[in-house]
């Protein structure tokens, strides 16, 4: 049994860099142990701008903290991956060169660093951020 997933908002209508997110492939398949796993497929231009990748989203965090290493990056403000709905879009898992000092849940954020692809058939997260830099922060959303 085949299960492929897409995303349902328009490019047009996401933050820069969430497109080539969004055009990550991603198929669910069982093994031959009856094991599921996920397949994924990623598109030239988003290898290509892997190394010094630039995006703009919501900032999520895991937890409320003084000072933030690691965090959610959704594309909609009205995204909440941590809610218990099904249903949310693409995000990004954000690892900072620096930790951030608090900041409002759902400031926009432009941020740069090193995108890891991750082919790990045993999830379905695509890619992070890594060694990530603020480019700037909107604060007021």
């Amino acid at each position: 049994m085949l299960v492929t997933t897409t995303n349902t908002t328009a490019a047009q209508d996401l933050p820069p860099g969430w497109h080539l997110l969004r055009e990550v492939q991603v198929t669910e398949y069982q093994d031959t142990n009856g094991d599921w796993l996920v397949a994924k497929e990623f598109p030239e231009a988003l290898r290509e701008r892997a190394d010094d990748f630039q995006i703009t989203g919501f900032y999520s965090p895991f937890m409320a903290e003084a000072y933030v290493q690691q965090f959610m990056l959704l594309p909609e403000d009205s995204d909440c991956p941590f809610c218990g709905a099904s249903g949310y879009g693409v995000m990004l898992e954000v690892h900072m060169r620096h930790p951030l000092p608090d900041i409002a849940e759902g400031t926009l954020l432009t941020l740069t660093g090193r995108l890891e692809l991750m082919d790990d058939p045993g999830t379905y997260q695509t890619a992070r951020l890594l060694d990530a830099r603020t480019l700037s922060i909107l604060r007021g959303q």
